[in-house]
């Protein structure tokens, strides 16, 4: 086994011959540690190469093997360590109070070497175990966070629609001869439930992804004319807002992507622009092939991005300080997933923005994708 592979084992003993028995019947399968005392062997656990197992003398010169392990346990940054006493002390009451003091073992002199080996690596073995148990249940927590944040922005971000639609619904009914006024309200209905559809999808997409089951179907395809059909397709949006969206779609090269997740990044870029900028502006859309890489760039004129929205822009839930023109409504949440989805297809994405002159988002995906 190489020596940078081997897990680490300090022995705290004043004894050299105590020393020598135990190094040498573990010093093929682990890196050995020495410590004298127990002043010296907390010093060692708190390195920065702390030890796996601490094997631990009781009678030592200064403090003794209980204050050590007492110590041990109470300093958070060594407690996870495992201590098994090594010791001539062979009374009941020893052991009691060694076990007591938060050692996982009591090994008395003189030692059996195959029974002192296996019980240090069921030790390991036990302490390995925890250590993974552990790391679940911190991805178990953080999952739970996302889950409530989920719940929270869900509840709230869809309280206002759900009772804008449920108002006009009423007025409806009331008068159904009003053609004209109801088709206003249909209107203002779909405009309604189409920005929760977003927010919903957010909300699934984001919890998919984060939770480790976000899979590509990944299919041949014209790029060029599926950026052409989103920004059609966002003509709309940008009329109500007296936006001039504006094309500069060059032809692509056949490539391999998943289309229904391209089409959200592409959405969302175009939708942020118009969401953010003034009445009266230009957003253009850029697509064309360089250098084996697809390059789409989504340029506005609106309010630009300061240096701390830069820096956590593509945070999950993160709400950055320039607010939306008009009365749309954000999750926080579609920078997150458009930079997940292009990392999946192994690309990339640049923010190019000053504070007041507005941005430029380009995404780059590989023309072979493998």
């Amino acid at each position: 086994m190489a020596e940078d592979s081997k897990q680490n084992i300090l022995i705290v003993d004043d004894e050299p011959a105590n020393i020598t028995i135990l190094a040498t019947t573990l010093k093929d399968s682990y890196k050995i540690v020495v410590a004298r005392n127990g002043e010296e062997a907390l010093k060692r656990a708190k390195s920065d190469n702390p030890p796996d197992i601490i094997l631990l003398d009781i009678m030592m010169p200064g403090i003794d093997g209980y204050e050590v392990c007492r110590r041990l346990k109470e300093d958070e940054s060594t407690s996870d360590i495992p201590v098994v006493f090594v010791t001539g002390m062979s009374e009941i009451g020893d052991e009691t109070k060694g076990l007591e003091c938060g050692a996982v073992d009591f090994i008395t002199k003189p030692i059996s070497p195959p029974i002192v080996e296996a019980r240090i690596k069921t030790h390991l073995g036990v302490k390995e175990n925890l250590r993974i148990q552990k790391e679940q249940n911190r991805e178990l927590q953080e999952l739970n966070m996302i889950k409530n944040k989920f719940l929270g922005i869900a509840a709230h971000d869809l309280r206002g629609p759900i009772g804008t639609i449920n108002s006009f619904a009423e007025i409806i009914q009331e008068s159904p001869e009003d053609v004209e006024s109801n088709n206003e309200f249909l209107e203002i209905i779909h405009r309604v439930s189409g920005e929760m559809l977003i927010m919903i999808n957010d909300l699934l997409d984001v919890s998919v992804i984060e939770s480790g089951k976000f899979d590509l179907r990944l299919e041949a395809g014209n790029f060029s004319d599926l950026v052409e059909f989103r920004v059609n397709l966002q003509e709309k949006s940008a009329k109500l807002k007296d936006i001039k969206l504006v094309r500069d779609i060059s032809p692509i090269p056949e490539a391999v992507y998943d289309s229904n997740r391209i089409s959200q990044v592409i959405d969302n870029l175009i939708s942020n622009a118009i969401k953010y900028s003034e009445q009266g502006s230009v957003v253009t859309v850029a697509c064309g092939a360089k250098d084996n890489e697809i390059e789409v760039a989504v340029k506005d004129q609106g309010p630009g991005l300061s240096d701390e929205d830069k820096l956590k822009m593509f945070g999950t839930f993160t709400k950055l300080s320039a607010r939306p023109t008009g009365t749309e409504r954000s999750t926080g949440l579609g920078l997150a997933i458009v930079k997940k989805i292009v990392e999946a297809h192994k690309g990339r994405i640049i923010v190019d923005s000053t504070l007041g002159e507005g941005s430029v988002f380009t995404i780059y995906i590989p023309l072979a994708h493998s």
